[in-house]
C-alpha cells in the first residue's frame, strides 16, 4: 500500500498540469503541427494536402486551408490559402511558397478552415498532423514523415496559441536512434511552448557511458534550430536532451553518401 501510495505520488509531481499538449482556449480551434521548412538551393519541402473536412460530411461546400509560414525565430512572415480538393491529394510546393528570403529554415501549420460539427459535439479538434516530404540536393525521390504533436492553434480573428506543454522539472529525452559514426545528422529541434526554452543536448558513448560532447540550444516561443550532430569515427554514441519541455522529441534528417532519411527521433 505504502509502494502504490509513494508511486502515485511521484507520478503526480510529472504529471499534474504538465500535459504533453494543451488544449486549445475556444471550442472547434483549428490545430496544426508545427511542420519544419527547409528551403534552399540543396533542400526542398513538400507537404501532402487532404480535405480532412469532406471526410465527415456528405456536402460539396467548398473548403481550403491557410498555410502560415513561421522563420527560426517564430515570427510569423507570411501566409498563403489554398483551396481544397475533395477526394484528393494536392502536394504542396512549401519551399516555393516560403521562398529564399527568410532563412533556410523555418515552421509552418496548416489550418483548415472549417471544422465538422461532429468533432466539437465529441469535445475535440481538428488537428493537421500530416505528410510532408524533403528532397536533398536533386535525388530523385523524397524522403517522407509525419506530423509529431498538437503544437499550434489558430482561435480567433488570427489570433495564435502555442500548445506545447512544459514541465516544472527538467527532463530527459532519449533519442530512440543511435548516432552511427561516419553518417551526417542534422536535428529539427521545435519549441511549441509559449516560452523561451533551453535545451541541453549530450552525446554520450555507447561503449563506456562517458559524455563526449554537450551543446546548448536556445529556443524562441514557436521557434526552431538545426543542429549537427556527428560520432566519433570508431564508435556509435546516443542523445540525451535536457530541457523543460514535456517531449522534447526532435526531427532527425540523416544523410549518407546524398542519401537523406528523416523520421522523429
Amino acid at each position: 500500500m505504502i509502494a502504490q501510495k509513494f508511486q502515485r505520488l511521484r507520478r503526480a509531481v510529472w504529471t499534474w498540469r504538465q500535459p504533453l499538449t494543451r488544449v486549445p482556449a475556444i471550442a472547434g480551434a483549428s490545430i496544426s503541427d508545427l511542420f519544419v521548412w527547409r528551403s534552399s538551393d540543396e533542400w526542398q519541402t513538400h507537404f501532402e494536402l487532404i480535405d480532412i473536412p469532406s471526410l465527415f460530411e456528405d456536402g460539396h461546400d467548398q473548403h481550403y486551408v491557410t498555410l502560415m509560414f513561421f522563420d527560426a525565430k517564430g515570427r510569423r512572415v507570411s501566409e498563403q490559402r489554398i483551396n481544397l480538393q475533395a477526394s484528393n491529394r494536392q502536394t504542396v510546393d512549401v519551399s516555393s511558397l516560403v521562398g529564399l528570403t527568410h532563412g533556410e529554415v523555418g515552421t509552418f501549420a496548416v489550418f483548415h478552415s472549417t471544422t465538422p460539427a461532429g468533432i466539437p459535439k465529441l469535445g475535440s479538434f481538428l488537428a493537421e498532423r500530416g505528410y510532408l516530404s524533403y528532397r536533398y540536393r536533386d535525388a530523385p525521390l523524397r524522403a517522407y514523415v509525419h506530423g509529431n504533436l498538437d503544437a499550434i492553434a489558430r482561435v480567433a480573428n488570427g489570433e495564435l496559441q502555442l500548445l506545447g506543454g512544459r514541465s516544472f522539472l527538467r527532463r530527459e529525452y532519449s533519442l530512440q536512434h543511435e548516432i552511427q559514426p561516419g553518417l551526417v545528422y542534422e536535428l529539427g529541434m521545435v519549441n511549441p511552448t509559449p516560452a523561451a526554452q533551453r535545451c541541453i543536448c549530450k552525446l554520450i558513448s555507447v561503449r563506456s557511458g562517458e559524455i563526449i560532447n554537450v551543446r546548448v540550444v536556445n529556443l524562441a516561443p514557436g521557434g526552431i534550430q538545426l543542429v549537427p550532430i556527428r560520432a566519433e569515427e570508431s564508435e556509435p554514441v546516443r542523445l540525451v536532451i535536457q530541457s523543460h519541455l514535456v517531449m522534447a522529441r526532435p526531427l532527425v534528417f540523416r544523410i549518407q553518401n546524398l542519401k537523406l532519411d528523416v523520421f522523429h527521433g
